[in-house]
């Protein structure tokens, strides 16, 4: 299956959309990173960071993560990731279950306003999405914040691999630290692809739809549904809006089946390709990826009855 041509090939390919992807975003990341250092010089972080401050120590978090996690929230998972070193700088210590909880709320709850806008293409709320995904994001972290608490595991410091490097106190030393910060982002995201690459090699995802698709279907998600809502587990959101659209237009799929694996993929997409990424902060692997799934099914079941109470009758009664 692998030789040295294959591999070399791969890794070829794989730093080619290392380069493509990082084109889009280290204009956002940069300005991102720009905007947080004219907070930092000002003494104003805290301040910003202030209206989710209350949020955040609810979690058991430092108010700082919160401009973290806004970053998230307003902009993608990138850039709260140039942001977490320096922000780590300003917190005494950081265990493994705040960047557990940290990784949570930023897989569950990233780039709202594009996200939910591809939700809205698919016809539904966009108001209904961010509400969903915000409050779910909070309930996940609370729920292994206080059960951290009460069983007293995950406190030991986190290991967080992507660390900031201080060159000096200058604003050239700033700059060249920063730079340092660019080159470990496209390193990771390199080896992200690199690892998308082998996970279709390995056709892993096929593994993983063979699992999920009887929980699926107990779920009351249909059988074309499910299809799509695996495409969209493994690969992301984007991949699994763009078959629902198209299933819609089709009459492939009801408006329940959409509602429903979106709503489900909203909370958990790109399982492998994210939990990989958020690990590097520190957090529990099994944390992020277990507890973001088991939320996601149990979400998406409620979601499921209340659609299904709503509306069959209804159905039934204009069948």
């Amino acid at each position: 299956m692998f030789n040295i041509g294959t591999i070399s090939q791969g890794l070829y390919n794989s730093v080619k959309d290392g380069v493509l992807v990082c084109r889009r975003l280290f204009p956002m990341i940069i300005s991102v990173v720009v905007f947080v250092k004219i907070l930092s010089e000002l003494n104003l972080i805290e301040y910003v960071a202030l209206p989710l401050g209350p949020v955040m120590e609810t979690m058991g978090l430092p108010v700082e993560f919160g401009l973290v996690w806004a970053a998230a929230m307003l902009v993608n998972i990138y850039s709260s990731l140039a942001l977490i070193p320096s922000i780590v700088l300003m917190v005494p210590t950081v265990t493994v279950e705040q960047m557990t909880i940290l990784g949570l709320i930023i897989l569950i709850a990233h780039s709202l306003i594009l996200e939910t806008k591809i939700a809205g293409q698919c016809g539904l709320s966009m108001t209904v999405q961010v509400v969903l995904r915000i409050a779910s994001a909070w309930i996940a972290g609370l729920s292994v914040h206080y059960a951290c608490s009460a069983f007293g595991f995950w406190q030991e410091p986190a290991a967080v691999l992507f660390e900031a490097k201080t060159v000096s106190n200058t604003f050239m030393g700033w700059v060249l630290g920063e730079c340092y910060n660019l080159v470990q982002i496209f390193v990771i995201v390199c080896c992200v692809m690199a690892f998308n690459r082998l996970i279709n090699v390995l056709r892993i995802s096929d593994a993983i739809g063979f699992v999920l698709s009887p929980l699926l279907r107990v779920l009351g998600i249909s059988k074309q549904a499910t299809n799509i809502v695996i495409v969209g587990l493994v690969l992301g959101i984007l991949y699994g809006s763009g078959v629902i659209i198209q299933a819609i237009k089709e009459g492939r799929i009801s408006h329940g089946d959409a509602f429903t694996t979106m709503s489900l993929m909203s909370l958990a997409h790109a399982l492998i390709e994210d939990t990989v990424l958020l690990a590097l902060i520190g957090g529990s692997i099994w944390g992020l990826l277990g507890v973001r799934l088991c939320l996601a099914i149990l979400i998406g079941a409620v979601i499921n009855g209340i659609y299904l109470k709503r509306y069959q009758p209804t159905m039934e009664g204009t069948a």
